[in-house]
């Protein structure tokens, strides 16, 4: 029961390090980055020997599998960028990986390496965060009740509750996620076909529970059609994504995104080469943070339209996470970060018998995953709403 967590003090590492340190049975986390002293000032929150500050470079395969070696299980929250690499060394390494999600083409090679990490006798879980992960769970929660699927539509959004500063732009995760979220093109499945879209297309008005209300969203880049179509199957013909941020943060983003402030392709400024990606990402990574952190509601949902014994049917499913008050982080921090400190123990335990390169779909039993979510008041509440509403967990 240790593991090692690449990214050990970033955002979502946030609420991943302490629901580790408040489970049962484990031993060991390490918090591991490239920047010993923030390892070092995160690690000491917590008043626990157990929590280990560790200086690793995610980008040295040689020393990155020889670390891995020593550990049980490996979280990746990291740079999407490098979750191959990072999956091959945990191959090589022996121990189980666990990542937040690759964007979809990330995803695609990962899986290629399914077969290397079966003879290794390597369970690498690809995509256990909120969404990808738990989404992908209540997608294949619902299909189980179905006998046939036509559409699945995922939807994603939340809102502010308390904290912030009007004036202070904070990206509610990673800005360069974000930004190739708003500029590559997105998957969606059309007559059982998966198809490119721009992004930002598919405007779609949703309402959520208060107080996020009446939002609007569109097509964006995600893991969770890479395996989706094939894992939930019964026919399946449509299934997108659709995101929903507040109107303002979209605005901003999208405007970086048209001027080129995001784009990937190197410039030549002043003699030196830059990519506007960096920069502008590293500038706004700067920017001040507000005295009091923005704490929000954060809402996955998952409808499913399809047939039962004949008859049509739709089952809608939402997992909503507000605040967590006692680790003073907002939901879409604990709702991503905390389902990958669940697979690791999972995974350390023996609770995920399937070895290879595999999605949250397959790995995880529905319900008593769901029941984990809002165990040890981490308070991740999945619902299901058909003829009756009920909660999961």
């Amino acid at each position: 029961m240790e593991v090692l967590i690449l990214g050990g003090y970033g955002a979502m590492a946030q609420s991943t390090v302490p629901d580790l340190l408040e489970s049962p049975g484990v031993e060991r986390v390490g918090i591991a980055g490239r920047n010993l002293e923030k390892a070092k000032a995160f690690a000491k929150q917590f008043k626990d020997d157990r929590a280990v500050p560790m200086l690793v470079d995610a980008r040295d395969q040689a020393s990155l599998v020889k670390e891995l070696k020593g550990w049980g299980a490996v979280i990746n929250s990291a740079w999407y960028d490098l979750n191959v690499p990072i999956t091959e060394a945990a191959i090589k390494a022996g121990i189980h990986y666990i990542d937040l999600g690759g964007l979809y083409h990330q995803c695609v090679r990962q899986l290629k390496l399914d077969k290397q990490a079966r003879d290794a006798g390597v369970t690498a879980v690809l995509g256990i965060g909120s969404t990808p992960g738990t989404m992908n769970v209540m997608g294949m929660y619902g299909a189980s009740k179905l006998d046939k699927i036509h559409k699945v539509l995922l939807r994603s959004s939340g809102a502010v509750v308390s904290g912030g500063e009007p004036d202070k732009f904070v990206p509610p995760y990673a800005v360069r996620t974000i930004f190739d979220e708003f500029s590559m093109d997105a998957p969606i499945l059309r007559d059982g076909k998966i198809k490119f879209v721009p992004a930002l297309t598919g405007l779609e008005r949703s309402e959520f529970q208060p107080p996020v209300g009446v939002v609007e969203g569109y097509y964006t880049i995600h893991s969770e059609l890479v395996t989706m179509p094939k894992t939930l199957g019964k026919g399946v013909k449509e299934m997108d994504f659709i995101v929903a941020f507040p109107p303002p943060f979209t605005q901003t983003i999208a405007t970086l995104v048209r001027l080129g402030l995001a784009s990937r392709e190197e410039q030549v400024v002043e003699g030196q080469k830059i990519r506007p990606y960096d920069v502008t990402s590293t500038v706004i990574d700067n920017l001040p943070k507000p005295k009091e952190p923005e704490l929000d509601l954060d809402i996955q949902r998952c409808t499913l339209i399809g047939e039962k014994d004949g008859n049509p049917v739709t089952l809608r499913y939402e997992a909503a996470t507000w605040p967590h008050k006692r680790w003073k982080l907002g939901g879409g921090v604990v709702d991503t970060g905390v389902p990958p400190s669940i697979a690791a123990q999972w995974l350390l335990k023996g609770r995920i018998k399937e070895k290879g390169c595999i999605p949250p779909e397959i790995a995880f039993e529905p319900k008593p995953y769901f029941k984990d979510l809002n165990g040890q008041g981490r308070g991740i509440r999945v619902v299901e709403y058909a003829e009756e509403t009920k909660a999961l967990n």
